[in-house]
């Protein structure tokens, strides 16, 4: 995932994305997916999705765990999101007692998820590092605006979304929290990190900073 933002924001914000091989174990394997969406629940994933095309549901900002785990078929796949690095720790020695034999793709800072991996005896198989976004820079919205979108790795969480929100918030008839909820609800893959979108939107809605910050929205400096 090519998520931006500090290291102290990225430190609350690990995607776990699990896939099944067609032709290989994709057979039979919804119900080990179906019991992997009941982990990340179980170790407190702040964002859920599964089911895929016509079994879409959502993520589970925006419909019930129960409905996503009914409709999940073979060759869906399961992704979440954890907020604490307790968390993904927690979900992965028992991911690795359970042994379900799928592929697992963790993205996340490389010192933190590599640390994790180290002490609980994981040997990761690839290592895969995002350099940046390329080509018309400029087009781009700044700071913690991008931030956000960026927690979509489909781009479907809009910039513009993000400044009526604000707008919202600052007029007193949205809180963070649920400006935050509301934000992940186009993100298809389920990956949006509403947690880590609330000390964003902290930043954008603050208006004692003594540091003016470019937001890239409507050009609003705070």
């Amino acid at each position: 995932m090519h998520r931006a933002g500090t290291i102290e924001d990225l430190g609350c914000d690990y995607v776990i994305i699990i896939r099944a091989e067609k032709g290989y174990n994709q057979e039979g394997s919804a119900e080990k997916c179906k019991e992997i969406l009941r982990l990340f629940q179980k170790h407190g994933a702040v964002n859920i999705t599964g089911a895929r095309g016509a079994n879409y549901k959502g993520n589970v900002l925006q419909a019930s765990l129960d409905s996503i785990v009914e409709a999940f078929k073979d060759g869906n796949s399961p992704y979440c999101v954890f907020d604490a690095k307790e968390k993904l720790e927690s979900f992965l020695i028992e991911l690795k007692e359970k042994d379900f034999g799928l592929s697992v793709v963790v993205s996340g800072l490389y010192d933190t998820v590599k640390s994790i991996c180290d002490r609980i005896g994981i040997t990761p198989h690839t290592t895969n590092h995002s350099l940046g976004v390329w080509g018309n820079t400029a087009l781009l919205p700044d700071g913690p605006v991008l931030e956000i979108t960026t927690m979509c790795g489909h781009g479907m969480v809009s910039r513009y979304l993000v400044d009526d929100l604000v707008e919202k918030i600052k007029a007193g008839s949205l809180s963070i929290e649920k400006a935050g909820i509301e934000l992940g609800k186009p993100c298809l893959c389920g990956l949006f990190n509403p947690k880590r979108a609330e000390r964003l939107l902290r930043k954008l809605t603050v208006h004692d900073k003594k540091e003016r910050v470019n937001t890239g929205v409507k050009g609003w400096a705070l």
